[in-house]
């Protein structure tokens, strides 16, 4: 794989976004619903230019999206932790992007955002994205059922974390 790159959303990513998004119904559904009308996007858009939220696009050696890594719900003070959801795009997934992405998007967290923690909850039948954290460094924390609403269906979740401990102590 030749170099990747993660940077922040913009709004002139619209198009491609949506795009990139509709071409990968299939490959998300029931996993994440991305956002695929333009309405979608800029709320999408509003909701990730807001301090407690970043959103990152991985972006293939040509500069098209491969990725997409969200983190929301940024709690500052005490606790200094983030939530980590993520999507690969059509084309992409399987392929490792989305490792590389996230060892980018990890040095982000811990360096440029300053976070102690971040936890990924992903549902139990999600066999790609457990991989993906745990190959990563992510430990399981637990289990909560009907945690989050995805395509108007409350679905359990696994809780997987990382702490900036965790991610300093790794090894390469």
């Amino acid at each position: 794989m030749k170099s990747i790159i993660i940077r922040e959303l913009q709004p002139d990513d619209k198009q491609a976004f949506l795009e990139a998004t509709n071409a990968s119904i299939g490959l998300h559904h029931p996993w994440v619903k991305a956002p695929v009308t333009s309405q979608e996007f800029e709320k999408y858009l509003q909701r990730y230019m807001q301090p407690t939220h970043k959103s990152y696009l991985l972006c293939d050696e040509s500069g098209k999206i491969a990725g997409v890594f969200n983190i929301s719900e940024i709690v500052r003070g005490q606790f200094q932790n983030g939530y980590l959801g993520f999507y690969a795009l059509s084309g992409y997934a399987g392929k490792g992007y989305m490792s590389a992405g996230l060892k980018l998007v990890l040095e982000k967290i811990f360096t440029d955002l300053d976070l102690h923690r971040i936890e990924a909850n992903i549902q139990p039948g999600n066999t790609q994205s457990i991989a993906l954290v745990k190959n990563n460094g992510f430990r399981k924390e637990g289990f909560s059922p009907r945690y989050l609403k995805i395509n108007d269906e409350w679905r359990d979740h696994e809780r997987w974390a990382m702490t900036i401990e965790d991610w300093t102590n790794k090894p390469s």
